[in-house]
């Protein structure tokens, strides 16, 4: 699950204990693991500084499980809300609200709410995850770099 990824990096302050969980998320999604890859283009999503979302909390669930946790489809509200798809913050809250009923609680409370509000609350930034992905796809760019 996506959200194992960012709970193993919460499992220590050491700054070489973080490059090494996302040096292993890197191998496992290069070996087709699909949380990894999720994982890394969650975070290059949340730290991305050209990706702004306009929204700076997030309302967490509780008791929600065997949902149906639709990436593809939470990627989409990030780009609404990157674009500005929404007439007003309240439509894009709503939607936001809506999208949280549709995963479990731990992933959305662990990995989307986080990706919304730009921090994975782990003690990581960009320079943290480019020390590890400089030279590969998910180098997440400098401001205005795209």
């Amino acid at each position: 699950m996506v959200y194992d990824w960012v709970l193993d990096l919460c499992a220590s302050n050491s700054r070489k204990h973080k490059e090494s969980v996302i040096e292993k998320a890197l191998i496992a999604s290069r070996l087709g693991s699909m949380s990894a890859e999720y994982f890394l283009y969650n975070s290059y999503l949340c730290y991305n500084p050209n990706y702004k979302y306009g929204i700076r909390t997030v309302e967490l669930t509780k008791g929600l499980k065997f949902k149906e946790n639709p990436w593809y489809d939470f990627w989409g509200l990030l780009e609404s809300l990157r674009t500005g798809a929404f007439r007003d913050i309240s439509h894009s809250k709503s939607a936001v609200a809506l999208m949280s009923r549709r995963f479990d609680s731990i992933q959305w409370n662990t990995v989307c709410s986080r990706v919304i509000v730009k921090d994975l609350q782990c003690g990581v930034n960009r320079t943290t995850f480019n020390k590890v992905l400089a030279n590969t796809e998910w180098r997440i760019p400098d401001m205005g770099e795209y």
